[in-house]
């Protein structure tokens, strides 16, 4: 058999093979995205998209495409045709025909039929470009359609085509409700490998310094009166938002639905001198100079809108539950007693976290989404709906979740921003020029009956800030993640650290991994641990120092050379560290809680345990010293909220809520204290200087065995000059930094 006969038979028999499918099959067949481009810029069509006909000719609807080649359409129903007008003349295409009238009386013939799609005329690419005077390249590894009208020459033809390509890298959009329920669809799919953990809650979340200097990311220092302690950041230059800020002259404090501006500083002067009142439930707060900015939650706000054109799914039982959304509010502080309000903008979804630099605020959150619908944000009392075409998917990972990224600029009145993306996330890090945005993807290995130990990864989306917020890669690494101190970038790589089956004591281990700019692989250790999960990490410089945990406290020293990373050494002890922090160039703190062994060989969690480790020598990192405050029952917000954690040179605070077990008492504590402890740090390691609490005599006797009073609970601890400025709810304490003796107090209850 001749080469061309066997080609024919090929092609017949494929012909074959496609008539006789379903319908629907043989659209996956023939149908494919095609992304249509003019003079290098995307063509965006609003409902029904460019497609590939089983003649293998790109249609586009005929409105959209001749409009934006500017020219005119009109359509006739009864007909069911349209015409094409231009300057120098018309033609009327019909739908289902090949033949084209050029007006008034010329026939020419299509290589393939118009057809109707979904109330469009969808007609050739080629032919029509070519009647209105445009040339037609295609790109067939990219599947894009590029339309010349100007008659650009060959070179500035490859640079569009070039930029074309870079510019899909954008991810594809979803430009239709059809698209988007079609997205939504595979995202229920009980066979969908790529369903996402909803990324709603509220994560606690570059690092420059140099490999042989573990210098402490400063708090920010700002010229003022005094010197002061800002709020402890991960990265230095990314302002991280929280309940308390200080300007080293001014308090800004959350309290219930208001924000306090109260003078701090000096001491004598201790006064509340607004009260800020919202109508939502204010989170978290940056300042800037003389601007605010407010952070709130509205919970059950927004009702679902659901844009489906079925009766049924209007009709769902139980229906659509209402949408959390966030209000960002900006104030003008240059009164210190009136400040005014500046802007308003509410964004859709749950709050995951927020990033500040320099002008910049980006807020992010995640909104769960049941049936197409198009997001809607406000600037001031202007709503603005996003269309389907300025929402991007990930097209191998499908979720049921929108992900906002909002960014203000609080230099610029009523400057605000969104980009939507069909995905999820759950925590965020964020360097000065990167926001990393992550997500928990669950296999759990249920097929046909058989069960498999679940496959747990983590998603990483990388968005350049720049300019403006760009995607710019996306990767994916085993095992999940413990929060934000679990990533890091440095020296143009991602590092990640997490955790596979962190549930099973005896499959559970650990891994970190080492990407490149574009978030492929580039090495990794794995199998650190195994039967221990990852209770704390941090990165810094080119070392990770980490902290599993099962009976004993493994402290790690890790080497992560990107062309060989290696465990340098570790450390044993009882307890473990839940938050880790870098003091001068060869320490580390840890904060965290003691531990004992059972008879049965189980483990208890004891008193609060922060400790001093020196890790000069790598390969033998050693614990200097240690304190265990109170027992089982105690516990530090510190512990899990690195915002709550001082490091002041060479002073360190923490709030704690203290229980202690009497002799001969039961085996849980009663509770003892509630308030800050701070200590001095050295070299040699640790010394206590005492502790202040803002409950009264009176408090301590109702207490009993149990404290619930939060409004005096010790939230925040600063430093403002030479002074130590502990804050709860209704009370500000001020006591000199050396010796702790009490200087003044300011009751903020209203």
């Amino acid at each position: 058999m001749s080469y061309r006969r066997l080609i024919t038979l090929m092609v017949l028999i494929m012909l074959i093979f496609i008539s006789s499918l379903p319908v629907g099959q043989a659209k996956l067949i023939m149908e494919k995205d095609v992304t249509i481009f003019m003079d290098g810029e995307q063509v965006i069509f609003p409902d029904q998209q460019p497609f590939i006909d089983v003649n293998n000719r790109t249609l586009v609807p005929a409105r959209f495409f001749a409009e934006a080649l500017g020219a005119a359409v009109s359509w006739n129903e009864s007909r069911q045709d349209a015409t094409i007008t231009r300057a120098t003349g018309k033609l009327t295409l019909t739908a289902g025909k090949q033949e084209v009238l050029i007006h008034p009386d010329t026939i020419e013939k299509m290589d393939t039929v118009a057809t109707i799609r979904n109330g469009r005329l969808m007609i050739p690419l080629r032919y029509i470009s070519s009647y209105l005077g445009c040339d037609v390249s295609w790109d067939a590894n990219r599947r894009i359609a590029h339309v010349f009208t100007q008659g650009q020459d060959q070179a500035e033809r490859l640079r569009l085509i070039e930029a074309a390509g870079q510019a899909l890298l954008e991810l594809p959009r979803i430009n239709s409700q059809e698209k988007m329920q079609e997205l939504l669809n595979e995202s229920s799919s009980q066979y969908n490998k790529a369903k996402a953990e909803a990324g709603s809650s509220i994560a606690q979340d570059r690092m420059e310094a140099d490999s042989t200097n573990l210098q402490a990311p400063a708090p920010v220092m700002e010229s003022s009166a005094s010197d002061y302690s800002g709020t402890n950041v991960q990265v230095e230059g990314v302002d991280e938002a929280d309940i308390i800020k200080t300007d080293g002259e001014y308090l800004y404090q959350v309290k219930n639905n208001e924000i306090l501006i109260i003078k701090a500083y000096p001491a004598a002067e201790l006064s509340v001198k607004a009260r800020v009142q919202l109508a939502e439930n204010p989170q978290d707060i940056f300042i800037d100079g003389n601007r605010l900015v407010v952070i709130s939650n509205e919970y059950g706000v927004y009702p679902y809108r659901s844009e489906s054109r079925m009766e049924s799914d209007k009709m769902i039982m139980p229906p659509y539950p209402n949408q959390n959304g966030l209000t960002i509010s900006t104030y003008d502080t240059s009164s210190k007693t009136s400040p005014v309000k500046l802007d308003t903008f509410k964004m859709e979804g749950s709050y995951i976290s927020s990033r500040k630099i320099g002008n910049s605020v980006y807020v992010i959150s995640s909104q769960s989404v049941y049936a197409p619908c198009k997001p809607v944000y406000y600037i001031n009392d202007t709503r603005i709906e996003k269309s389907y075409s300025e929402i991007r998917y990930f097209p191998d990972i499908i979720h049921d979740t929108f992900l906002h990224i909002g960014k203000v600029n609080i230099g610029s009145s009523g400057k605000f921003t969104q980009e939507t993306y069909l995905s999820s996330g759950s925590s965020i890090y964020c360097s000065a020029d990167n926001l990393y945005v992550t997500a928990a993807e669950y296999d759990y290995g249920y097929k046909f009956y058989d069960y498999r130990t679940p496959r747990e990864s983590t998603l990483i989306f990388k968005f350049n800030l720049a300019d403006s917020i760009k995607y710019s890669a996306k990767g994916l690494v085993q095992g999940t993640l413990l929060n934000q101190f679990s990533m890091d970038e440095y020296d143009g790589h991602f590092r990640i650290a997490t955790t596979t089956n962190q549930w099973s004591s005896n499959d559970s281990q650990n891994a970190v991994y080492i990407l490149n700019n574009n978030l492929d692989p580039v090495n990794s250790i794995t199998g650190i641990a195994p039967g221990e999960r990852i209770y704390s990490t941090r990165f810094l410089g080119d070392r990770l120092y980490m902290v599993t945990f099962r009976q004993l406290d493994p402290f790690f020293v890790i080497d992560l050379d990107p062309q060989n990373p290696r465990v340098l050494g570790k450390l044993k002890i009882p307890g473990f560290s839940s938050y880790l922090h870098p003091y001068k160039d060869n320490y580390v703190l840890g904060l965290g809680y003691d531990t004992a062994l059972t008879k049965s060989g189980g483990v208890i969690q004891g008193g609060i345990k922060v400790a001093l480790f020196d890790v000069s020598d790598v390969n033998n990192p050693r614990e200097i010293n240690q304190a265990v405050i109170g027992t089982v029952g105690s516990s530090s917000e510190a512990c899990d909220n690195h915002r709550a954690f001082l490091l002041y040179n060479d002073l360190l605070a923490f709030p704690a809520n203290v229980y202690a077990i009497d002799s001969g008492s039961s085996y849980y504590g009663a509770f003892e204290f509630q308030g800050a402890y701070i200590y001095s740090v050295s070299e040699k390691g640790l010394s206590y200087k005492g502790r202040v609490t803002h409950l009264s005599q009176e408090d301590d006797l109702k207490a009993g065995d149990y404290w619930y009073d939060n409004n005096k609970n010790v939230r925040r601890i600063v430093v403002i000059g030479g002074n130590l400025y502990t804050i709860s709810a209704d009370l500000i304490k001020v006591n000199d930094r050396s010796t702790l003796q009490e200087i003044n107090h300011l009751s903020t209850v209203n």
